[in-house]
């Protein structure tokens, strides 16, 4: 199992919510903040959780905007979901994004939960909090919604790859979703362990 960094820092205000899981799950995981983007190297997952977009991209600076995609480039694994997912996109209210998309993500509004199946054929619920509309991303659908739109792609960067997530898989304290029991977890947990 590769090892997981979680961003906790500042406008990743739903990092608790993947902390919840991460701990329910047994996995292991390091916090790290906007200050430690150095700590990206080599072969680790580093999961950027839903928050405020319009913080993420001026506090990480174009010095951190950078760490992160040599490490993707390099070899390492980016998953962003809901504002991970937005701030991967060429911009975000002009602010220079990550770019893993060729172009910007622009902001959707809707709450509620998703029926979704991934490209293996199990089905699970997401819990859409207002996250980008994947669909014309260039990489591949690894979930899709009842009606078909891409809740999840896939795009390999590099030697790497980032996943990104519309949807949130990990469950919520808000919603009352603990991950025992949210089946997007469930499958959230065993797509980390096959990463």
């Amino acid at each position: 199992m590769k090892k997981i960094l979680l961003y906790t820092g500042k406008g990743a205000y739903q990092a608790k919510d993947l902390e919840n899981f991460l701990t329910a799950f047994d996995f292991d995981y390091q916090r790290i903040c906007e200050h430690e983007l150095n700590l990206l190297t080599g072969q680790k997952i580093f999961i950027v959780p839903g928050g405020k977009i319009s913080d993420y991209l001026p506090t990480w600076k174009p010095s951190g905007i950078n760490r992160i995609k040599n490490f993707v480039r390099n070899g390492g694994i980016y998953i962003g979901i809901c504002a991970g997912a937005y701030v991967a996109g060429e911009s975000y209210n002009n602010v220079r994004g990550l770019a893993f998309a060729n172009q910007s993500l622009p902001y959707r509004r809707r709450i509620r939960l998703t029926k979704a199946q991934s490209n293996t054929g199990k089905k699970f619920d997401l819990l859409s909090e207002n996250g980008p509309d994947l669909t014309a991303i260039a990489g591949e659908t690894i979930i899709r919604g009842k009606n078909g739109e891409a809740q999840a792609v896939k795009i390999d960067y590099g030697k790497g790859q980032i996943y990104l997530f519309s949807s949130h898989p990990e469950g919520s304290i808000c919603y009352n979703l603990p991950p025992k029991k949210f089946s997007g977890a469930k499958f959230f947990s065993g797509f980390l362990k096959q990463i």
